[in-house]
C-alpha cells in the first residue's frame, strides 16, 4: 500500500506547485527536490510530467463534477436546488482549489487525447447546468433571458472565487458561498414564483 500512497503524496505536491508556479514553471527536477527523492524516482510513479498533470486534472474534473451534478436533480424547488448547488460549488472548489484551478488554467498543456477527454467532461457538466436553468424557466420558477448564456456566466462567476479569495480575509468560505447563493437567487428569481426572500448581502472582502 505504500507505493500508491506515495504516488498520491507526489500528486498532491505537484498540484500545489503547478497552482503556485504554473505547469511550465515546475520541472521534474524541482518536483523531485520538493518531494525529497531522486529525479529518476519520479518516473517510477509517473512516466511523464504530462501524465502527472492529467492525473491532477482528472481528479479535479471527475470527482468535482460528479459530486455537484446530483444536486441539480435532487429534491426541492428549482430555486432551492440552485442555492444548494451554488453553495456546494463555492465551498468544494475552494477546498480543492489546487487541482481544480490547475484543471482550468493548464488544460492547454495536456496531450490532445487527454485534453479532449477533460473538455468533454467539462462540457457535459456545463450543458447539464444549462438544461437545469432552462427547465426552471419552463416551470416558471426561474427567470433568465438566455439559459445557455446564463449558465456560462454563473459558472464563470463561481470559478472566479479562487482569483480573489484569501485564507486571511475577513470572510470565511461559508460566508462567501452564502453571498454567492444570494446573488444567483437575485439574478434568477422569477417575478411570481422565485426564490425565497434573500438574506442581506455581506460586504465582500476583496
Amino acid at each position: 500500500m505504500r507505493e500508491p500512497r506515495r504516488a498520491d503524496e507526489i500528486l498532491d505536491l505537484a498540484s500545489r506547485l503547478f497552482y503556485e508556479r504554473g505547469y511550465r514553471g515546475v520541472s521534474m527536477r524541482a518536483l523531485a527536490q520538493e518531494a525529497g527523492i531522486q529525479g529518476g524516482s519520479l518516473y517510477h510513479h509517473f512516466p511523464s510530467k504530462e501524465e502527472m498533470l492529467y492525473r491532477i486534472t482528472q481528479y479535479g474534473s471527475d470527482g468535482f463534477f460528479a459530486e455537484l451534478t446530483p444536486l441539480l436533480t435532487g429534491s426541492g424547488s428549482y430555486a432551492e436546488r440552485l442555492a444548494r448547488f451554488v453553495r456546494a460549488y463555492v465551498v468544494k472548489s475552494w477546498e480543492r482549489r489546487y487541482p481544480i484551478s490547475v484543471l482550468f488554467r493548464e488544460m492547454g498543456n495536456l496531450s490532445p487525447e487527454h485534453g479532449d477527454e477533460l473538455r468533454n467532461v467539462r462540457r457535459r457538466f456545463q450543458q447539464a447546468f444549462q438544461r437545469f436553468l432552462a427547465a426552471g424557466v419552463a416551470a416558471g420558477e426561474l427567470s433568465v433571458p438566455d439559459p445557455k448564456l446564463a449558465g456560462i456566466a454563473i459558472l464563470d462567476m463561481l470559478n472566479g472565487v479562487d482569483h480573489w479569495m484569501r485564507t486571511s480575509g475577513r470572510l470565511g468560505i461559508d460566508d462567501v458561498a452564502e453571498t454567492y447563493a444570494t446573488l444567483v437567487a437575485q439574478l434568477t428569481r422569477a417575478a411570481d414564483r422565485g426564490a425565497p426572500n434573500p438574506k442581506p448581502l455581506k460586504e465582500a472582502s476583496l
